[in-house]
């Protein structure tokens, strides 16, 4: 409702401001179910504006609920305590720069990313946690939401074992 609240409020100011017969002005919201289990629900929620310009904006936003507690979950939530679970992503994340770079000429030198962010932004799928940024966060507009897919088999040992069974 906050989303569906804002965005009337700024399309009537964009009305008043530009006196349109037509509003170019569009708010959507929608989802996306990426995992479901009797055991974990998780979906993103899809935001997206234009009100003219050469291109609209949009965010995700996901949920991660553990159905066993009830609980949503935080990316820090699935590792073990002593596990520097920052390293561990960003090393996966920077190899699959390297490896998009050995694709496509270049391409890495478009990512400006160091680190993730206590609350980083992901979903679970089967099998693999996957890091998504916002527009803008790491790359320019035309990368889109850049997404990367960290593998539960590669990491499993710094995960909590009450995890690892609900992200397979």
């Amino acid at each position: 409702m906050n989303f569906y609240e804002k965005s009337l409020k700024e399309a009537e100011d964009f009305l008043d401001d530009f006196q349109l017969e037509e509003s170019n002005f569009i708010a959507d919201a929608s989802y996306e179910i990426k995992k479901n289990s009797t055991d974990v629900v998780s979906l993103i929620i899809k935001y997206y504006k234009y009100s003219g310009g050469a291109h609209g904006y949009y965010e995700y936003v996901p949920y991660n609920i553990d159905m066993r507690s009830g609980e949503f979950l935080e990316i820090s939530d699935l590792f073990k305590e002593d596990v520097d679970y920052k390293i561990i992503i960003n090393k996966e994340i920077n190899n699959q720069i390297k490896l998009l770079g050995n694709k496509e000429e270049n391409i890495e030198k478009i990512y400006d990313f160091y680190s993730i962010k206590d609350n980083q932004k992901f979903y679970l799928q089967d099998k693999s946690i996957v890091i998504f940024f916002d527009l803008y966060e790491i790359a320019p507009y035309a990368a889109g939401i850049p997404e990367f897919p960290v593998e539960v088999e590669n990491i499993k040992d710094s995960l909590q074992n009450k995890y690892i069974d609900l992200l397979k």
